[in-house]
């Protein structure tokens, strides 16, 4: 047996099997870009969503101009190595990038977390990328209202179950002067509101080994 199937394996009893019914990315374009226990992750499972929406599987393909939106210009962590394999329910992107191992996406805040680009370490990209994904039930994909309560499950009850491709988002965004309230929260379809988002503010490389994490630098051109 490989070294990380007994993880993948953990992922779905962990999480639970994709739900959507939608086949797997193209494996043949993705061999190579990112670990090969992604693909076989994809092989064994196809993508969808998990945790009752909490977060979901997604074809790389489909989102890469969300991260050409964020990205572009960016002479580290560049585009067209860079691909998202899910989101969280607020839009908070996982992706792998092909130098730089594993990049988290948080549209919301303007944020971007890569570890081996502000560290210097990198680590087996099987365990790196199956590490990662052990972590998709995190409290940092949720979203809180402004007395720091989580706001998921009271979305959900509130508006229903998210379907495949959507998200929940606050209207008006909070870089446009929205607030942080379980009223102001709507069921968006992912890719145009992600857009949105990736538009609305300066994105920053976060250093999370601080506390609070400080900012590095200005994502982009």
């Amino acid at each position: 047996m490989n070294n990380y199937q007994a993880r993948l394996d953990s992922i779905v009893q962990d999480f639970g099997s994709p739900e959507s019914g939608a086949a797997e990315p193209d494996l043949g374009h993705y061999r190579g870009k990112v670990p090969e226990a992604m693909i076989d992750f994809w092989q064994q499972n196809g993508i969808g969503a998990v945790l009752d929406g909490y977060f979901q599987f997604c074809d790389p393909g489909q989102y890469s101009g969300i991260l050409k939106l964020v990205f572009d210009g960016d002479t580290d962590i560049r585009a067209e190595q860079t691909h998202a394999l899910g989101f969280g329910a607020f839009g908070t992107i996982i992706a792998w990038n092909e130098v730089h191992q594993d990049v988290t996406i948080d549209l919301v805040k303007g944020q971007v977390s890569c570890s081996a680009l502000v560290n210097g370490k990198r680590y087996d990209p099987n365990l790196a990328v199956t590490g990662q994904l052990m972590l998709i039930d995190d409290p940092t994909l949720d979203e809180y209202d402004a007395n720091a309560k989580k706001l998921f499950k009271r979305a959900r009850s509130k508006l229903g179950k998210l379907g495949v491709g959507q998200i929940y988002g606050f209207k008006p965004i909070l870089a446009l002067g929205g607030s942080r309230a379980l009223a102001n929260l709507s069921i968006y379809e992912a890719m145009p509101h992600m857009a949105i988002l990736a538009q609305a503010h300066e994105m920053h490389l976060m250093d999370n080994a601080t506390f609070p994490p400080q900012p590095v630098r200005v994502i982009g051109g």
